[in-house]
């Protein structure tokens, strides 16, 4: 999802020349083609079939970049317990080789990594702010946090450009829907579909949920040539929590949905509460969310509608 909309946000900038997407495509979106097509993505636009891990040095001299921004995770928590080597080699090694690779490079291209605010684990005060003690609880947030660190080791000692983006929980169009698909995206397939909504326990986790329009603003605003924010941390998200129950409500309510809301007991290691500060981005880059949750979910049930 994350790559679908950045791509949109790019190839429509005046002053970027081309945009190449890396990916091995072995997640699921509803389409086959899932790009948003237009004038410019045809123009600017060129995808690379393969995993980001086996990128050359010289292949990415050849490519002649500005900057690169690492979005290829693997996300799911459960999945990450349960597959654990899975999420070692791909998230954590595979940033690590990526890193390897490009303090090799010529050019040097900025490096902009897409972290999780699950790196802290459950909160000790809300807002996080990027200072937050980091507490992970699953193997899927370890290898989030040792990927940041990997990043920064290289900014430390080489002074190697870096910019490390927490997202907050991103929600939107053509989201990743194959084994743990995100809370809203399930509620909404769920909603569409009349079927049961769960919800873990009695629902009164919170999250900081955004719209992905927003976050990929975020990525598009620290994307200078002169690399000017190299070396920061961000925090991206709405600065507001809503529970899990309430945003299973609003879901049923906004699709107009018979379904029934049903509880199930919880994972050990889920997390209580999510809140973002963002004061750091805003400050730097005047960056902070312009939609609220139901406007983004109202364009996102749209868009499922349409696949349902």
């Amino acid at each position: 999802m994350y790559g679908i909309h950045l791509v949109d946000e790019l190839v429509n900038r005046e002053d970027i020349e081309a945009v190449i997407g890396v990916d091995d495509f072995s997640r699921q979106f509803f389409q086959d083609d899932p790009f948003i097509k237009s004038e410019t993505f045809e123009k600017k636009f060129t995808l690379l079939r393969k995993k980001y891990y086996d990128l050359t040095a010289e292949e990415l001299d050849e490519m002649n970049l500005d900057s690169i921004v690492h979005l290829a995770a693997h996300i799911s928590i459960p999945e990450s317990m349960e597959q654990a080597n899975e999420y070692f080699h791909n998230n954590e090694w595979g940033t690590f080789q990526l890193m390897q690779t490009l303090v090799r490079t010529k050019n040097w291209p900025l490096l902009v990594y897409s972290s999780s605010p699950e790196v802290f684990g459950n909160p000790i005060y809300t807002p996080m702010d990027i200072n937050h003690p980091m507490l992970p609880r699953s193997i899927y947030a370890v290898t989030k946090l040792a990927a940041e660190k990997h990043c920064k080791a290289m900014n430390e000692w080489y002074k190697y450009p870096v910019i490390v983006i927490r997202n907050f929980n991103t929600f939107g169009e053509n989201q990743d829907i194959s084994v743990n698909a995100g809370v809203i995206s399930k509620f909404i397939l769920d909603a569409l579909k009349e079927e049961p909504i769960v919800i873990h326990d009695e629902g009164r986790q919170t999250r900081d949920f955004q719209y992905v329009k927003d976050a990929v603003r975020a990525y598009s605003l620290v994307l200078t040539k002169n690399k000017k924010f190299s070396g920061e941390v961000f925090n991206i998200g709405t600065n507001k929590q809503t529970s899990i129950r309430d945003l299973a409500h609003l879901i049923k309510e906004l699709t107009g949905s018979r379904s029934k809301i049903q509880n199930q007991p919880g994972r050990s290691a889920d997390l209580m509460s999510l809140e973002a500060d963002y004061s750091v981005i805003e400050q730097k880059t005047g960056w902070k969310p312009e939609y609220d949750l139901e406007t983004g979910l109202k364009r996102t049930i749209e868009w499922y509608k349409k696949w349902v």
